[in-house]
């Protein structure tokens, strides 16, 4: 195998490994804020970012099946961080939409997640995290090309 190969691999592997210690580590902040899943984290920053989403936008953003997203949504619709409606324009479609109690529960991950952020992204230059999260971008265009 030749030494190009090799270093692919290799980030292979510690993206594989990166993946599992920020899953540790989001899952530790999501529950710290009342949330029982660190996909729930990532449909709240959905919501507050792009505002209402139907659950194929939600499920597009997320990589998961538009059926998985009617189960998280779900649970955070038990839990009163979000509340759904049809669409006024098409009946078919159900929107998402984060309520007050999902913003403060996404305001309270936040809150934890900062010093938690700051220490992973230690000793790294902003021209360093601007290419890291270009690379990043573009490894994830070519693995939804794959999929």
């Amino acid at each position: 195998m030749d030494e190009k190969k090799d270093e692919r691999l290799e980030i292979i592997d510690n993206v594989f490994r990166a993946n599992v210690l920020l899953e540790r580590i989001g899952h530790n902040l999501s529950s710290q804020a009342g949330l029982t899943s660190l996909h729930q984290w990532f449909i709240l920053i959905a919501l507050e970012r792009v505002g209402d989403q139907s659950f194929k936008e939600l499920g597009n953003n997320m990589l998961v099946t538009k059926q998985n997203m009617t189960g998280m949504v779900q649970r955070l619709k038990q839990n009163g961080f979000v509340t759904t409606y049809e669409c006024p324009l098409d009946r078919r479609v159900t929107k998402v939409s984060i309520t007050e109690e999902g913003k403060k529960a996404l305001a309270n991950v936040n809150e934890y997640s900062v010093v938690k952020v700051e220490r992973l992204f230690e000793g790294f230059s902003a021209q360093e995290l601007a290419s890291f999260g270009g690379f990043l971008e573009r490894m994830i265009g070519n693995m939804k090309k794959e999929t």
